[in-house]
């Protein structure tokens, strides 16, 4: 699997929380003992040639004690042994999340992965796309709802900038996307601007009558 000339790190910053800059810029590499994460940026192809008119699926997360309660995302999760990549790990946890069926998304390649510290985390984002209708049934143990937004909406000169409650009392400046009523930053959102800025760069080509 494989997408060229990633922009990565120069995507990335463009949406990275106020605080998480600095580290960023100089990092080279997600630390030894990081957890290895994949998550499933599933493209909707629509009438148009353009993929930019195309819409991508998020989730939104139920709440849990933990650092992602609540939050916007994709669908996704740990890599376990018996996973043969990245992509057995995005689709295996989709499946639980979402019920998404492997047999009726086509896997394009990996976007850059992107180290997440709050969770200690390196997320490895899989992007396919849709080549078959599915009906999508949420784990509500994991997933409140779900919904398919246009990636053109993600342009990062889109982005406005809020302060984010991380801790009971701790709260930072992060960029991100207002969409009716989700705000979605973090990780989700610097991954959305790589997925963003390479279509846009025309660094990606998909047929959505591709076998």
């Amino acid at each position: 699997m494989y997408i060229p000339d990633l922009p990565g790190k120069k995507a990335h910053l463009k949406l990275a929380p106020v605080h998480r800059l600095s580290t960023l810029k100089i990092e080279e590499a997600p630390p030894g003992h990081a957890i290895e994460s994949a998550v499933l940026v599933l493209l909707f192809p629509s009438s148009s040639d353009n993929i930019l008119d195309w819409e991508v699926l998020v989730i939104k997360r139920n709440t849990y004690d933990g650092v992602h309660s609540g939050q916007i995302a994709f669908p996704g999760g740990k890599c376990e042994d018996e996973d043969k990549d990245y992509a057995d790990t995005a689709c295996r946890e989709s499946h639980e999340e979402l019920t998404i069926d492997r047999d009726k998304i086509k896997i394009v390649g990996l976007l850059s992965r992107l180290y997440v510290p709050p969770s200690n985390f390196t997320i490895y984002p899989v992007l396919a796309y849709a080549i078959d209708e599915m009906e999508l049934t949420p784990d509500t143990r994991e997933v409140v709802e779900f919904r398919k937004i246009p990636l053109k909406l993600f342009d990062p000169t889109l982005s406005e900038t809020f302060k984010i409650r991380i801790g009971r009392e701790e709260y930072v400046d992060a960029p991100g996307y207002t969409i009716g009523d989700y705000f979605i930053w973090g990780a989700t959102a610097m991954i959305l601007s790589e997925l963003y800025q390479v279509v846009e760069e025309a660094r990606l080509t998909i047929s959505r009558n591709s076998p």
